[in-house]
């Protein structure tokens, strides 16, 4: 039997700090079993809080923004309000598609879309209103003239104007007299896109759940230990809803944080429950007293997931740094998220073990399907096997994986960024099918439209001039003003009804029609120019492309602040808790590593359209979307940080107590693998609904964050971390200035266990 060491002394002989003062006082309260009043009154006052914050949390959910993909503040946001302030026109919010059976032109279909456009004026929150029956405009009438267009412009942010297109959409219907009425529109399609992403995370729930409780049954032999886990997920939801309200008093918070909430807080918590509860069963199964047991997995398990949660932490807050609302309303519900878990995971899970004691064994409902050499205190055979025959040849397990990783990143050297569309939407979705049909039936798509406005007294010569050289350009399509129409660089028309006039009080105004979709390198390079061609004065250019561009020039600018402030905050903090510089820097590089692959493979298929066969059909725009990519590569590149802090804190342990690197791997690994690989199926299954999904960017986030846990458990864990390991040896412990740390033979690894390292048993 090992040696055991009194409560101080365990904690000297493994190299750790003894605990402060406070943090005692707070374990004693929490982990005091006789009789029982501490643990009681704090499950009883953690019950009663997660009710009242649950049903404060999910009371409020109506308060959150549906929208946040344009950032706060972008030249396209500010030219559009100054357009609709000097104008009284911007580029059109909500498109309505209406389609009859007989010619558009007949004096009952005239009669609806009149009507139609009528109630649509007398709404509140609606600017200009223009439609083929007002304004005689062919662009508005389909080349079959079985259809036409009702365009409105709304007004107010980009939140109010997507509620604004709601209460249209659900006012008008889908049908009026003899013509079927369709929404589509930037403003309509953001809330189709919450609309399709709750009903697809709420079906994901309805899988997931339990898919993730059988796999935690599974772990841990026991329906009461799995329950632990789930537990602390639910009091990391419950605080972060209502955090999430408390918030939105204060300032704009995207609706999808709510969803973040969900998906993490079973990610992170359930991670860290884990960890502490198989840490505690451990312990007892070793032959430590409960009251010991409990004590000694807070010091130790506690410990690394306070450290975790710190790095969780601060990589998640660089999000804050991304002047939009759905990356900031993220990163605010991923702080909230760590916090909750992290405190429910070291004071309510300690509690209940303190409660439950050995019960917590109870209900193994998969004792007879178990094989009777199922891992107990000292691990899994399977991972020691596996970690044997990577540290018996280090440098080829190393070598392969990184090999592995280097190759699915490859295709992540032509990412591309850009806007989510009115295509990603499920191919059911009558909003996409009435995008669509535009695009192919009208000869001027208004998705595709540009505003521009040109300065007041510009002369007419000269919007003439540059209207032609407009229309020259290769992204042109078409350009009108009140000169006339241009295509080609030449003059092919008079104005139409609806083109403004040269006595217009703003200045003059230009519509620019794009052939290329939003979000693509050619529109990009359209708005660009239309920014810099010489002119009287500043240029005003609104629409989609034009708030595509200044989406892509914000992540630009605030990704390397982010991505560098997360790998400083990672080193500084791995630095800390293992006092080494080596192995700091190793988990930055290993982490970067794993990203890299994931976006190489994300480039793979969701830009390069590869794989929709096993993965379902999806739109594959020749990009990946903006702010969900950002969101996914912080989210991945935390979560593998968290496994390497799990790995890295049982290894430190186990080199502290036997001095031997190698076998201090082997058995790190052997405690910690089963577990990091049941967190990653875990959190990959929570993912397997969004994956399933028919909307393109709730898809990318499902596959892509369940890519990202599983190969960085199966790759990066499994081989390249136990190889660098093993390869740097005893450097991975030094730190300039620092004594070395004596190690406390027998403790943990004993002598045939190291020869077993070394292959020499």
């Amino acid at each position: 039997m090992h040696r055991r060491h009194s409560f101080h002394g365990d904690a000297a002989a493994r190299g750790g700090p003894r605990p402060a003062r406070g943090r005692l006082r707070l374990l004693r309260a929490v982990t005091r079993w006789r009789p029982w009043h501490s643990a009681r009154l704090t499950l009883a006052a953690c019950v009663l809080g997660t009710v009242a914050l649950g049903l404060f949390g999910t009371g409020g959910l109506d308060r959150l923004s549906i929208t946040g993909a344009v950032p706060s503040g972008a030249p396209a946001t500010r030219d559009s309000t100054t357009l609709a302030k000097r104008y009284g026109s911007s580029a059109p919010d909500l498109v309505l598609l209406l389609r009859a059976a007989s010619d558009v032109r007949t004096p009952e279909v005239t009669a609806a879309g009149r009507t139609v456009e009528s109630d649509i004026r007398r709404a509140p929150g609606v600017g200009t209103v223009a439609s083929y029956w007002s304004t005689s405009d062919s662009a508005l009438l389909s080349r079959d003239t079985h259809a036409a267009l009702v365009t409105a412009e709304l007004t107010g942010d980009e939140a109010f104007r997507a509620k604004t297109a709601q209460r249209l959409v659900t006012a008008l219907g889908a049908h009026r007299g003899p013509v079927t009425i369709t929404p589509t529109g930037a403003a309509w399609t953001r809330a189709e896109f919450l609309d399709d992403n709750r009903a697809d995370l709420l079906r994901a729930e309805l899988i997931s759940a339990p898919a993730c409780a059988l796999i935690l049954l599974f772990v841990f032999r026991s329906l009461v230990a799995a329950l632990l886990p789930v537990v602390s997920a639910l009091v990391s939801t419950a605080g972060t809803l209502a955090f999430l309200r408390l918030l939105s008093s204060l300032t704009e918070v995207s609706v999808y944080a709510s969803n973040i909430a969900t998906a993490l807080g079973l990610g992170l918590a359930v991670d860290y429950g884990i960890l502490m509860v198989a840490r505690f069963r451990e312990e007892s199964m070793a032959g430590a007293p409960l009251q010991e047991a409990i004590a000694r997995s807070v010091r130790t398990a506690g410990r690394a997931v306070v450290v975790s949660a710190s790095i969780v932490l601060a990589s998640l807050s660089a999000l804050l740094l991304f002047p939009f609302v759905f990356l900031r309303s993220a990163a605010w519900a991923a702080i909230a998220v760590v916090v909750f878990s992290a405190a429910a995971s070291v004071i309510v899970i300690p509690a209940l073990l303190a409660l439950l004691g050995h019960r917590i064994d109870r209900l193994d409902l998969f004792a007879r399907l178990r094989s009777s050499g199922a891992s107990g205190p000292e691990g899994s055979p399977g991972v020691r096997r596996a970690t044997l025959a990577v540290t018996r040849r280090p440098a080829v397990a190393a070598l392969v994986a990184t090999c592995v990783l280097a190759v699915m990143s490859l295709p992540a050297w032509h990412v591309a960024l850009g806007p989510s569309a009115v295509d990603d939407l499920p191919q059911h979705s009558k909003t996409r099918t009435a995008g669509v049909a535009i695009r192919q039936d009208f000869a001027s798509a208004p998705e595709r439209g540009l505003i521009v406005g040109l300065p007041k007294g510009t002369p007419r010569e000269d919007v003439d001039g540059y209207a032609r050289t407009v229309s020259a350009l290769r992204q042109t399509a078409a350009v009108r003003t009140f000169t006339g129409q241009y295509r080609g660089g030449a003059k092919t028309g008079a104005p139409g009804p609806s083109d403004a006039h040269e006595d217009s009080p703003g200045g003059p105004l230009l519509t620019v029609t794009s052939r290329f979709p939003a979000g693509t390198a050619e529109s990009a390079a359209l708005v660009k120019q239309l920014r810099t061609l010489p002119a009287h004065g500043h240029v005003l250019v609104a629409g989609e492309a034009a708030e595509a561009v200044d989406a892509q020039s914000a992540i630009r600018r605030a990704l390397p602040w982010c991505f560098g402030l997360i790998a400083a905050a990672t080193f500084v903090l791995m630095a800390l808790f293992t006092r080494s510089l080596l192995v700091p820097f190793k988990a930055v590089a290993v982490a970067a590593a794993s990203l890299a692959a994931t976006l190489g493979c994300l480039v793979h298929v969701f830009q390069d359209g590869h794989l929709r066969g096993v993965l379902g059909d999806f739109h594959a725009p020749g990009y990946l979307i903006d702010t969900s990519t950002v969101f996914l590569l912080a989210t991945a590149y935390a979560l593998s940080v968290d496994y390497e802090v799990f790995i890295v804190a049982r290894i430190k342990e186990e080199y502290l107590a036997s001095g031997d690197n190698t076998s201090a791997v082997v058995a790190g690994m052997r405690r910690t693998g089963r577990l990091v690989t049941a967190a990653s199926l875990v959190f990959a299954t929570a993912m397997a609904g969004p994956a399933t999904s028919q909307v393109t960017p709730l898809k990318l986030t499902g596959v892509g964050l369940a890519l990202a846990v599983l190969v960085d458990a199966v790759v990066v864990r499994g081989a390249l971390v136990p190889g660098l390991m093993t390869l740097a040896g005893r450097a991975n412990w030094w730190l300039p200035g620092a004594r070395e740390v004596r190690a406390v033979r027998g403790t943990r690894c004993t002598a045939d266990e190291r020869a077993e390292a070394h292959g020499d048993g």
